[in-house]
């Protein structure tokens, strides 16, 4: 846990989260967490299932993204990654929460970071993908303030102005 805390959250069920932002010392514990993961490639085929394949992603998410982490004390239990497109002026988001640790409001409050960081940063607007299918993601960026761009039957993109 080397990233700095930016806050603590107690959840519905009253554990207590530090979520912080990523730094090079927390890889070993972000990479446990996608490799404990379930279901694999379920989503837009991520976190990938190839143990290679997810290492390249985990870098790539981590070296050019701003990321940040829900940790249950000394694990990582939910990633959340912004990905700025300077040139567009926005920046497309992405997040993770391990199965146990979902309905307990820690995508909220991963999403209330990484928007803020996107304000911080300057940017226009955030974009995401989503499952069409994915209710209660859709129903946590709808609550954000995103709305659909698209109306894809699989995956739908969805946008907030900033």
């Amino acid at each position: 846990m080397s990233g700095d805390t930016l806050t603590t959250f107690v959840d519905r069920l009253g554990d207590e989260y530090r979520l912080s932002r990523y730094s090079p010392g927390d890889r070993e514990a972000l990479t446990e967490m996608y490799d404990c993961f379930a279901p694999k490639a379920i989503t837009q085929g991520l976190p990938p299932a190839d143990t290679q394949a997810r290492l390249a992603w985990i870098e790539d998410l981590t070296c050019n993204g701003e990321n940040f982490l829900a940790w249950l004390e000394d694990k990582v239990v939910g990633h959340a990654s912004l990905i700025q497109e300077p040139a567009r002026g926005t920046g497309e988001y992405l997040i993770f929460v391990n199965l146990p640790y979902r309905n307990r409001g820690l995508g909220t409050e991963l999403t209330h970071l990484a928007i803020d960081r996107a304000r911080q940063m300057g940017l226009c607007s955030v974009w995401l993908t989503v499952e069409a299918l994915n209710f209660r993601a859709i129903k946590l960026y709808k609550k954000m303030g995103f709305v659909f761009r698209d109306s894809g039957e699989r995956e739908r993109t969805m946008m907030l102005k900033l």
